[in-house]
């Protein structure tokens, strides 16, 4: 029975092999803590300090506001 295979049943597995080394291949892409290639992890800081920095600027002008309404140091 080994000797009569069905070409269609050879083609799907190996497509199943195929995608089992792609799979392979982004799991070795993704060798970091957080699971993001270097350039995921890239874009992710950038946003993270621009959003940081955002609140940091927002913060500060709350503060300015408030101690021009009422100084909390005398």
């Amino acid at each position: 029975m080994a000797s009569t295979e069905i070409p269609a049943a050879r083609d799907v597995r190996g497509n199943g092999r195929k995608a089992r080394q792609e799979v392979k291949q982004m799991a070795e892409e993704r060798k970091s803590l957080s699971g993001l290639t270097e350039q995921e992890a890239q874009e992710f800081g950038t946003l993270y300090t621009q959003g940081f920095a955002f609140v940091t600027v927002v913060a500060i002008f709350a503060h300015a506001l408030v101690w021009a309404w009422r100084p909390w140091l005398q």
